[in-house]
């Protein structure tokens, strides 16, 4: 296919880069890792297979071949041949279709991918790009002009699934260092709003709130970090880290956002207010079980229209 038009910020993404944090390169990979999972799915690939995560303004795609594709995540008003498209369902295009995103009308990203894959070069066990390394090839920014060969896959089905990201309550469980916050602190986390700022990208959502203090402000030694990390800043604010968050950092960790609400997170554009609540490790884990159990009930109800076809 052929990217007439690149968009802001359009990079191939899958889970991320595991098992390399000890050597510095940090794991990197989706933003909405829900969206991205739903699509795979969607589309009958492997679980991990690369997905182009796509800001607003989107590019402009013109499919050379046949092939099936989908799109998930946020609403960007897509239209294949000026149809309006509908989100989280297979689309059939043709040699000569155009893709095009009309204005942005839910959530940040939205997650673009074919059945069978798109073939991107493989780095450290991992297609995601990765802006911070200057290495340009393993950026894989989408650029003018560039052409991905697709592999096509001709089964079709069709299936819609409404995956709802507009809670602005963001559930995290508290580490070890919350209780350093002086009282008056604590209160504020939990019971004020925190304006997302526009110096959140990628690597960390920075917010601004009443600032927090510790009851003791002393030095600490850099540890292990990684996305969802809360931590308080210097000057008393706070940021929660993203994708590509780096492998270790010094400042106090409050606590972990949990996986859903990370996705949920990064659906949420600058100047978005949320609110923090605090859940315990078992209610954590108990959330995740049940989205797991929803995504097994997706893939069944894909097998079975699958056998339908």
């Amino acid at each position: 296919m052929k990217i007439l038009k690149k968009g802001i910020l359009s990079t191939f993404q899958d889970k991320g880069r595991f098992g390399y944090q000890s050597v510095g390169i940090n794991i990197g990979g989706v933003m909405d890792n829900l969206s991205f999972r739903l699509l795979n799915m969607i589309l009958g690939n492997h679980s991990n297979e690369a997905a182009l995560e796509i800001h607003f303004p989107g590019p402009h795609i013109e499919f050379e071949e046949f092939c099936f594709f989908a799109i998930t995540g946020a609403e960007f008003n897509a239209t294949l041949n000026q149809k309006l498209l509908t989100k989280n369902k297979i689309y059939k295009a043709k040699p000569g279709d155009h893709l095009v995103f009309k204005h942005k009308s839910n959530g940040e990203r939205l997650y673009f991918g074919v059945k069978g894959g798109l073939e991107v070069p493989d780095w450290l066990n991992s297609k995601s790009s990765n802006s911070q390394l200057n290495f340009p090839e393993f950026c894989q920014n989408l650029a003018l002009n560039n052409k991905v060969e697709l592999a096509i896959d001709r089964t079709q089905y069709g299936v819609s699934f409404n995956y709802n990201f507009t809670s602005k309550i963001i559930r995290f469980v508290p580490s070890f260092e919350f209780e350093k916050l002086d009282i008056a602190s604590k209160k504020n986390l939990l019971n004020s709003d925190f304006l997302i700022t526009k110096d959140s990208n990628r690597m960390g959502y920075r917010l601004s709130g009443e600032p927090m203090v510790l009851l003791e402000n002393k030095e600490m030694v850099s540890a292990s970090v990684t996305k969802g990390t809360i931590q308080l800043l210097p000057d008393g604010q706070l940021i929660v880290l993203m994708a590509d968050a780096q492998v270790s950092g010094g400042y106090p960790k409050l606590g972990f956002v949990i996986e859903n609400d990370v996705s949920k997170l990064s659906q949420l554009g600058f100047q978005s207010k949320i609110e923090f609540e605090m859940v315990s490790y078992e209610h954590a884990v108990k959330i995740m079980l049940q989205t797991e159990k929803s995504f097994d009930l997706i893939k069944k109800s894909l097998k079975l229209r699958e056998k339908e076809n």
